[in-house]
């Protein structure tokens, strides 16, 4: 075996080692962002009392921003990236199939989905389908 052909058989051996090291800590990194997103907000407690609706539209608008990761009066353009970065990192096809890591993406797109409901539902029709149109 040649100098130059163990030299690259050595060098490839580091570099798929590394690349399996990053891709597990990126993996342990996704995965604990997304179990954080997924966790129920803690209650706040709050000094004004409000109406059974308000409070119940509230608790919903808490936990669907805790899921996306955004304030809850944040912009339609911040609900649709962090939308479509999750959705984008919850890809069922991304895991192989009848896995349970795949099963879990699952469930956590239809979260994501409920989530972007729950945040766009009190949006203007117009902007929403209009707003990332450039004239």
């Amino acid at each position: 075996m040649s100098v130059g052909r163990r030299a690259y058989d050595l060098m490839r051996g580091y570099v798929n080692r590394e690349w399996d090291r990053i891709k597990g800590v990126e993996f342990e990194s996704a995965e604990r962002e997304l179990q954080e997103a997924l966790e129920l907000p803690r209650q706040e407690e709050r000094s004004v009392s409000l109406p059974p609706d308000e409070t119940i539209l509230l608790d919903r608008q808490l936990r669907a921003s805790k899921i996306l990761g955004v304030p809850v009066n944040a912009p339609f353009a911040d609900i649709q990236k962090a939308f479509d970065r999750l959705k984008k990192r919850s890809d069922g096809s991304n895991f192989p199939s009848g896995s349970p890591e795949a099963a879990q993406a699952i469930e956590i797109q239809r979260r994501v989905q409920w989530a972007y409901g729950v945040l766009t539902e009190g949006m203007d029709v117009t902007e929403r389908r209009f707003r990332s149109l450039e004239i």
